[in-house]
């Protein structure tokens, strides 16, 4: 399944050079492994997208554990192939 998300632009950054590798997001959307992030980058200054946009596909997901809320998941993602 795709997912198209909004992302900051700091975070749009750390994603685009490879050293943010997690996303975590509210799971409103049952998120699965081998889903795809569409990750459009959205500036809330502006309040507006740049037309950045970024694909990564969820390897592992992370949920249901101690210090994490329940609603929300962490989301391990790399580029698809």
């Amino acid at each position: 399944m795709n997912h198209e998300l909004k992302i900051h632009p700091q975070f749009y950054k750390d994603v685009l050079l490879g050293v943010k590798k997690v996303e975590v997001r509210k799971n409103d959307r049952n998120y699965q492994e081998n889903d795809l992030l569409i990750l459009n980058e959205f500036d809330p200054k502006k309040e507006k997208y740049t037309g950045g946009q970024i694909k990564r596909r969820v390897d592992y997901i992370i949920k249901d554990v101690l210090g994490l809320d329940p609603e929300y998941v962490v989301l391990q993602i790399s580029k698809p192939l």
